[in-house]
């Protein structure tokens, strides 16, 4: 989706009214699309030039919030075009996003979802033994340690040689 600045809505909603241009027009002068256009003119309308100031990405509205939108709309106060603009609602797609959720799901539909990948659980690692207490026992445990590292040692050269078993020869004919 291509952004325009604040400066240049400002700019073409002026030409719009100054020049007493039709949409068509104006809309081909800046290479704008006709919808967009209507749509800066009506927020200029209705809210000024701080209405044309840039929305919030992603932002959140309360279930509550949404719920009063709605509401307005279903007792016939407000058509979801002025609805948006009243309420300050960069689109008026969300409202009808909102209007269809809460025809299926009712409130519970309005309610925030958690989204993104679930935390993860921490891994549970092995509790260390004690430290030694006496010299016999830290003996026994590097002895061990020993043990253990000559053995994946082992393991790795076994490994090694396998593979270079495996591995073809090339020959010189």
């Amino acid at each position: 989706m291509f952004k325009y600045t604040q400066t240049f809505k400002q700019q073409v909603v002026d030409f719009y009214f100054k020049n007493h241009e039709s949409v068509p027009f104006t809309s081909h002068t800046f290479n704008v699309p006709k919808r967009t256009l209507r749509h800066w003119i009506a927020v200029f309308q209705h809210s000024g030039a701080k209405g044309l100031a840039p929305s919030h990405p992603n932002q959140r509205y309360s279930p509550e919030f949404k719920l009063k939108v709605i509401q307005t709309i279903l007792r016939g106060e407000m058509t979801t075009e002025l609805a948006y603009l009243h309420f300050g609602i960069p689109d008026a797609s969300i409202i009808r996003r909102w209007l269809k959720i809460y025809q299926q799901s009712g409130i519970e539909g309005l309610q925030p979802k958690h989204l993104g990948i679930p935390a993860m659980k921490k891994p549970r690692y092995a509790k260390m033994p004690p430290p030694p207490k006496t010299e016999e026992e830290r003996l026994r445990l590097r002895i061990l340690e020993l043990e253990t590292e000559n053995a994946y040692l082992k393991k790795c050269q076994a490994l090694d040689r396998e593979k270079m078993r495996k591995k073809p020869t090339l020959s010189k004919n």
